[in-house]
């Protein structure tokens, strides 16, 4: 069962964690001192298995770079719609569409690495610290997946509201029962009803189950459709026509039962200032310290065009 509480070396930094950062940058006296940690297909992969949701929004354009600290977004509130009038009559009253300016600031997560001068003078050293540096990568994109799912926003975790908590629009709750095929469906039809067009679901294991369960219950060779990496997955056939992929992510916490979600790419954004990078401390004992880190923020711009399921148990509803 996965929940926030898991216990990962990577976190947002504090304040004193701020600073030595700062100043390690500051310090540094060539540009390839901090480099940026090499993304290859093989890391790549392996980041899918652990944070899948990630990697479907990297693959997806939905991670982007960013120039400023603070990213500014509006989220529309349309008051309208189109309608037919007669040749010479008066055009309609109507409410203008609102718009809400918004801020989403950049976060820093980071993932410290030591490795003792000792060990360093072994003939695995070099070893040493390339397993550190990859561990660490992992441990980032897990907590980055975790915190996208469902950040808090609070001072306390130093992270921003993530996309699971941002739905409010198209919310209902399983009350411990199992989920129904008209429960998906209808979900999916208000969604595309509001505007939206859903281009993923999103779920944990035991739900991944009871779907394969009520959307082919007598099928023994699925149909899937690609997702990431030649990695192919069950698909749900929304009510608009699109066959859509089933994520499973294992970082959905379920301490209040499992849940399903409709995801809209187009209302989602992941900005980075900085992409995970590494940078050596000041040398102050006798070991090689070093921090991996980034800069990036999350938002939810159309929460209307995506809907949630909650509280999925294992009953069937009377």
């Amino acid at each position: 069962m996965a929940t926030l509480t898991d216990q990962l070396n990577t976190h947002f930094a504090t304040k004193s964690e701020l600073l030595d950062l700062h100043k390690a940058m500051q310090t540094t006296e060539t540009a390839d001192k901090m480099i940026t940690v090499e993304y290859d297909s093989e890391l790549q992969k392996l980041v899918y298995h652990q944070s899948p949701f990630l990697r479907y929004l990297e693959d997806n354009g939905v991670v982007a770079p960013a120039s400023v600290s603070k990213v500014g977004y509006r989220v529309k509130e349309q008051k309208t719609t189109s309608s037919f009038i007669g040749e010479t009559a008066d055009i309609p009253a109507h409410d203008p569409s609102i718009f809400t300016d918004k801020v989403a600031k950049m976060k820093t997560l980071v993932y410290p690495i030591e490795v003792s001068d000792m060990s360093m003078q072994g003939v695995d050293g070099v070893d040493l610290l390339a397993d550190e540096i990859t561990d660490g990568f992992l441990d980032m994109a897990q907590v980055k997946d975790k915190t996208i799912l469902q950040g808090t926003g609070s001072e306390t975790t130093k992270d921003f509201e993530g996309f699971i908590p941002s739905i409010t629009s198209h919310a209902e709750a399983c009350d411990d029962n199992k989920i129904t095929k008209d429960q998906i469906d209808c979900m999916a039809q208000e969604i595309i009803d509001d505007g939206g067009a859903p281009s993923a679901v999103l779920t944990t294991a035991k739900v991944g189950r009871q779907l394969n369960d009520i959307l082919y219950p007598s099928v023994r060779n699925i149909d899937k459709v690609e997702l990431s990496l030649g990695t192919r997955v069950t698909a749900y056939n929304a009510p608009n026509g699109q066959s859509i992929p089933i994520i499973v992510d294992p970082n959905i916490d379920t301490t209040d039962g499992d849940s399903l979600m409709f995801v809209d790419n187009n209302s989602l954004r992941v900005r980075e200032l900085q992409p995970p990078s590494m940078v050596e401390l000041a040398k102050t004992k006798l070991s090689t310290s070093r921090v991996l880190f980034t800069y990036f923020t999350f938002y939810n711009r159309a929460e209307y065009r995506n809907g949630k399921i909650t509280g999925i148990g294992d009953t069937v509803a009377p």
